[in-house]
């Protein structure tokens, strides 16, 4: 066999020329792509309208907002929840935060209720 059938050239001419054409379809042309207008929230309106010159101390302001709201949202809010689960759900519990409580020993007074403690009683007959 000496080479392609007038059939299988024909094909694979074909084949080319629809893979030439596939690859001109994939370049963009200046317009593309088209984009849907960018919808903004009110504050990044305001924060783009502001910082559109960049002058130094317009991204002093806007780098001090951003701060303060990292703060917020990353330090103060989680500390937050933390406490108030700590104050109304953890400390409901009992045994649930064991703090480090004064020994009282016979004799001494308690100072919220002014009692005295009572000395211990003694068992003799008792071994321990």
């Amino acid at each position: 066999m000496q080479g392609y059938t007038p059939d299988e050239k024909l094909r694979l001419q074909q084949l080319r020329e629809l893979r030439r054409r596939w690859l001109k379809d994939q370049e963009l042309s200046p317009r593309e792509p088209m984009l849907p207008p960018q919808k903004m929230w009110p504050m990044e309106a305001f924060w783009s309208k502001f910082l559109r010159d960049k002058s130094p101390w317009k991204t002093m302001i806007y780098n001090g907002y951003r701060g303060s709201i990292f703060a917020v949202t990353h330090v103060l809010i989680p500390l937050w929840v933390i406490h108030y689960f700590v104050k109304y759900h953890m400390t409901t519990k009992p045994y649930a935060i064991v703090g480090k409580k004064p020994r009282i020993f016979p004799g001494d007074t308690i100072l919220e209720t002014g009692e005295v403690i009572p000395p211990m009683k003694e068992f003799p007959h008792q071994h321990h």
